[in-house]
C-alpha cells in the first residue's frame, strides 16, 4: 500500500531570489562541473550550491585529504537562506502538482505528477527499486541528509494508475499556476499547491492501491532507509510508520509520483565510457559471440540499433574513431550463461557476460563511467579521458517494470528517464 500524504513544503520566495528558473538545478548526479560552475553563476541562491557543494580549499580545517565537502557548511548556508527568506516554510500541508512541458524529437510533451512525503519501504512491496546502487554515492547522499535534514531532492516514481489518481487533482491544473518558470534548456515548469483536505483525502485513497517503480533517485532512497535505520536506533522507542498511522518524519521522502499511463517521462539510454579497455580489446574479447558491423560513425551506430528488432541484444562500440554495430549471435546462450530462464536487456548482457566474464570488468564505480548524452560521450573519448564508449538502446519500459516486479534488479544507471524533476521547486524538512 502506497502511503502518500502532504507535507509543509519549503520554498522559494520569488520577492527575495527572483525568477525561480535561476535557483534550480537538474538532480546533482548529472551536474558536471562546468553545469556547476554556470548554475552556481546563476544565482547565490540556486540549489546547486546544496546539491553539489564544492569542497573547501585543501588547507582548511572543514576539508579532509581527500577533498570531500563538508556538509556542515551546507547545512549553515541552508539555514542563512531561510534567516534571510530566501526559503518560507509553507504555513499548512499540502500536496503540489508538478509539470513539465518540454519537446523531444520535435514533439512537444507533457510530464505531470504530484509531490508528496511518501512512507518508505525496504521490502519492495509498493515502492519498487529497478536498478543496483553503488556504495559511494549512497555514503556521500548520506552525510548530505544527516547535516541538513532536509529532502532536498525528490525521488523520482513512476506507477500505473491507468489516470485514478490524478482525476480528482487535474481540474486544479486549469487554474493559474503558484509557479511558473523555463529552464535553460527550454523546459517549462509549473507549480499547483493543494490545500483541500478532501480531494488529498481522495488522491491519498487512490494511491494506496498503486506500485511505485522508482524511475530515479535509487542512492537517495537507498540513502533515506539508511538515515531512517539510525534514526530509529537512535530513538529507540520512537512511532514507526504502518498503516494505521505515521511514525517519524524519517520514515518518509519526498518523492514525485508520476502515472505513466497519463503523463509519463520518456526513457533515455545510459551510455557506458570504459576507463582502460580498448576497442581491439573489446572486438578480440566478444569475437564468435557477436557480429561486429562497421557503423559510420556513434550516432550511426545509435541509429542501426533503433531499427534492430526488440528481442535481438546489441550495442555500439566506439573506439580509435571507429564505430561498430555489436549484434549477439545466440542471446538465449547468453542469458543461459547469466543464469537466467528470459531475454535478458542489452544492459544486463553487457555488464554480466560481456563486461565482468568476457573483457574482466568488476569494477562497475571505478573503470566504468555513465553518460546519457551521447556527444559528450563521445568527446570524453576523443579527448582521452576514456578509451572506449558502449552505446546503448533505451531499455524497454515495461520490460523494466516486469523484471522489477519480479523482484529482480538491473545494473545501475540502466534506465534514463526524461525529463527529470527539477530540484528547487519544493524541499520537504524533517523536522
Amino acid at each position: 500500500m502506497v502511503a502518500a500524504a502532504p507535507f509543509r513544503g519549503l520554498r522559494f520566495d520569488p520577492a527575495v531570489v527572483g525568477d525561480h528558473a535561476l535557483v534550480t538545478a537538474p538532480p546533482y548526479d548529472v551536474i558536471s562541473a562546468e553545469a556547476r560552475d554556470a548554475y552556481e553563476a546563476m544565482s547565490p541562491y540556486n540549489m546547486v550550491r546544496l546539491i553539489l557543494a564544492k569542497p573547501g580549499p585543501a588547507d582548511t580545517p572543514q576539508a579532509s585529504s581527500d577533498q570531500t565537502v563538508d556538509y556542515r557548511q551546507v547545512a549553515e548556508l541552508l539555514a542563512a537562506w531561510q534567516a534571510k527568506g530566501a526559503l518560507r516554510r509553507d504555513s499548512a500541508p499540502c500536496l503540489y502538482i508538478y509539470e513539465e512541458i518540454y519537446e523531444l524529437k520535435g514533439s512537444r510533451r507533457i510530464q505531470r505528477g504530484v509531490l508528496a512525503s511518501v512512507t518508505l519501504d525496504d521490502t519492495g512491496t509498493w515502492v519498487v527499486p529497478h536498478e543496483r546502487t553503488m556504495a559511494a554515492p549512497v555514503a556521500d547522499r548520506l552525510r548530505l541528509l544527516e547535516a541538513t535534514g532536509v529532502n532536498l531532492s525528490p525521488v523520482f516514481g513512476v506507477y500505473a494508475g491507468a489516470g485514478g489518481p490524478t482525476a480528482v487533482l487535474d481540474d486544479v491544473t486549469t487554474t493559474p499556476p503558484t509557479l511558473a518558470c523555463t529552464d535553460e534548456t527550454g523546459v517549462q515548469h509549473r507549480l499547483w499547491t493543494v490545500e483541500d483536505p478532501g480531494r488529498i483525502a481522495a488522491w491519498r485513497e487512490r494511491m494506496k492501491g498503486q506500485r511505485v517503480l522508482i524511475a530515479d533517485g535509487h542512492h537517495r532512497y537507498r540513502t533515506s532507509l539508511a538515515y531512517r535505520d539510525a534514526m530509529r536506533a537512535a530513538q529507540a522507542g520512537a512511532p514507526r510508520a504502518t498503516s494505521d498511522g505515521p511514525g517519524g518524519p524519517w520514515d518518509e521522502l519526498l518523492m514525485f509520483l508520476v502515472d505513466a499511463d497519463l503523463h509519463g517521462p520518456a526513457v533515455l539510454a545510459i551510455h557506458r565510457l570504459l576507463a582502460d579497455v580498448d576497442g581491439g580489446t573489446i572486438l578480440a574479447g566478444l569475437e564468435g559471440d557477436f557480429d561486429a558491423r562497421p557503423a559510420g560513425s556513434p550516432a550511426g551506430a545509435e541509429e542501426l540499433l533503433g531499427r534492430l528488432e526488440q528481442d535481438a541484444v546489441a550495442f555500439g562500440l566506439y573506439a580509435g574513431g571507429r564505430s561498430w554495430l555489436l549484434v549477439a549471435n545466440d542471446p538465449a546462450g547468453l542469458a543461459a550463461e547469466a543464469g537466467r530462464d528470459r531475454r535478458m536487456l542489452d544492459v544486463e548482457v553487457l555488464h554480466g557476460p560481456v563486461l565482468s566474464k568476457r573483457l574482466g570488468v568488476n569494477d562497475f564505480e571505478g573503470r566504468v563511467a555513465y553518460e546519457s548524452d551521447l556527444a559528450a560521450a563521445v568527446t570524453r573519448v576523443d579527448e582521452g579521458a576514456a578509451a572506449s564508449l558502449m552505446i546503448l538502446r533505451p531499455a524497454p519500459f515495461g520490460a523494466v517494470a516486469a523484471i522489477a516486479a519480479g523482484g529482480e534488479t538491473l545494473p545501475q544507471k540502466t534506465t534514463f528517464f526524461y525529463p527529470k524533476p527539477r530540484d528547487g521547486l519544493v524541499l520537504r524538512p524533517l523536522a
